[in-house]
């Protein structure tokens, strides 16, 4: 697997958990002022268990897609108007979208059945990151630190290239 790959993978990884787990704790530990010296103290074991991680995670990603591009299909809406429909929501002015009742209704019942598919992608994700030996927290831990760090980018990009 080449390295770009991986580092796509990472990145649409993190995304995914980002999405799929309700992350209250993520944002906490976001929030919470981290030091330079705890996020170099991950060792080369920790950052290879979270790039290996992070690429089950893309497998786990692409099962996601497919149930929820298999839901769009069933229900006859396309990825664009839900998307529009779903921002709309999230802003709270779905009323403002233009769409039929029949989309309406699509976009809802499409809604629910993902979030019905969510427990099922969370404990998907949890035992990806686990099979690797690392623990939820943990890897959430390194995934922030990735996020701020270039130094840490920069080991994990260089701990993946010896892969």
């Amino acid at each position: 697997m080449n390295l770009k790959y991986k580092l796509k993978g990472a990145a649409l990884a993190a995304l995914f958990v980002a999405a799929s787990m309700a992350a209250p704790e993520a944002s906490a530990q976001q929030t919470t002022p981290q030091s330079q010296q705890q996020q170099q103290s991950f060792s080369d074991t920790d950052l290879k268990q979270f790039a290996s991680a992070s690429s089950r995670l893309v497998a786990v990603q692409q099962k996601g897609e497919k149930a929820m591009m298999s839901i769009l299909e069933e229900e006859k809406l396309s990825i664009d108007k839900f998307n529009e429909m779903a921002q709309a929501h999230q802003q709270q002015k779905l009323d403002e979208v233009e769409a039929s009742a029949e989309e309406k209704a699509a976009f809802n019942k499409a809604a629910q059945r993902m979030m019905e598919l969510q427990p099922t992608l969370e404990k998907d994700v949890e035992a990806a990151i686990q099979k690797e030996g690392m623990t939820l927290e943990k890897y959430e831990q390194i995934m922030i630190a990735y996020r701020q760090d270039e130094a840490l980018q920069q080991r994990v990009n260089a701990l993946m290239q010896q892969n």
